[in-house]
């Protein structure tokens, strides 16, 4: 085992550092569709068009049990790695705290704008409402949109980077089995349509039949939509971050390039925990190595952490071309 650790560390020096690529305004979201506010119940900032284009810190308040429906300049496909980001605007009481103040939505696709297909969701926070000006940690909640402060709006963020970015990273290859997918209504490979749910806090419940608690109680606020892969930049030669995360808290990493580990940009590599940015190369280090190839490398956190311990990881690289992976897992808690 200390041979691998040593060659992990190696690793690291190899992917380390950072840096950052411009993304075009059409990766955003240019149509409100659609848009039910319930009366606008809840009360707050009821403006559709505040959801359109890049993160700003405007936004729409969906209303209790509200919703949206946007569409794009673009058609979302399934890539590798997370797919888009919804920027929702919770914020954090304490500077640097791993806690947030959320208010969440489910999210759902659509390629017809007829069927919608809901992203499997998980709550693993506790079965009790947090109050009014309570918080919730980050990694609380799985494929839903809320939770994780919005980061794009610092000068010089990559807006479709899952780490630069902040927000909640969507992966459409989460949705191969949902029943829509596999009868062919919901094609992934074509995605027009995003709707954002708002959750009513202790009433929806998640995909195993969960209730869901979030601070707010009110309803959630959009800000934007942005699109990671489309239809405009597939390419075969593109890297693939993989990340597991299992109940226990340990974690499997796969870092991987099809023309082979060198083409690999290793001033891209960056890292998240609870949706705050960390050096990445110290993250990795502490994992251990267990496969190296041709291909790329795959490392393990093996060691179990306490129950109690719910987090939020992310990872994002690009290749030496600018083609991108990334991906955000929260411990889930196998309820």
């Amino acid at each position: 085992m200390q041979r691998h650790a040593s060659v992990a560390s190696a690793i690291v020096g190899i992917l380390a550092v950072s840096s950052s690529l411009g993304c075009q305004t059409s990766v955003f979201a240019t149509q409100v569709i659609a848009a039910n506010t319930n009366g606008n119940a809840g009360g707050g900032i009821f403006n559709p068009l505040n959801t359109l284009g890049a993160p700003d810190t405007t936004v729409h308040s969906l209303g209790i049990g509200g919703d949206i429906t946007l569409g794009f300049g673009v058609t979302l496909r399934n890539g590798p790695g997370a797919d888009f980001i919804v920027s929702e605007n919770p914020f954090r009481l304490t500077p640097g705290g791993w806690q947030t103040f959320a208010e969440m939505m489910f999210v759902e696709v659509s390629s017809d704008g007829l069927h919608f297909a809901r992203f499997p969701s998980g709550y693993f926070g506790p079965a009790v409402q947090p109050g009014p000006f309570g918080t919730v940690t980050v990694g609380s909640y799985e494929n839903l949109a809320g939770q994780t402060p919005v980061l794009a709006t610092t000068p010089g963020a990559d807006a479709q980077d899952v780490v630069e970015a902040g927000g909640d990273a969507f992966d459409l290859d989460d949705l191969q089995q949902d029943p829509l997918v596999l009868a062919g209504l919901v094609d992934l490979q074509a995605i027009t349509r995003v709707r954002l749910v708002d959750v009513v806090s202790g009433t929806s419940l998640d995909a195993r039949g969960i209730a869901i608690f979030d601070p707010g109680g009110g309803s959630a606020d959009l800000d934007a939509v942005t699109v990671i892969h489309h239809q405009g930049n597939a390419d075969p030669h593109a890297p693939t971050v993989q990340l597991t995360v299992l109940p226990d808290g340990t974690a499997t990493i796969r870092l991987e390039d099809p023309d082979g580990w060198q083409d690999l940009d290793p001033s891209s590599l960056r890292a998240a925990l609870f949706g705050i940015p960390v050096d990445a190369g110290g993250l990795l280090s502490g994992l251990t190595l267990v496969q190296a190839d041709a291909l790329g490398f795959t490392l393990v956190q093996p060691v179990p952490l306490p129950a109690s311990l719910l987090y939020r990881v992310s990872i994002s690289l690009k290749d030496r071309a600018g083609n991108r992976s990334g991906m955000s897992r929260s411990r889930p808690d196998g309820r």
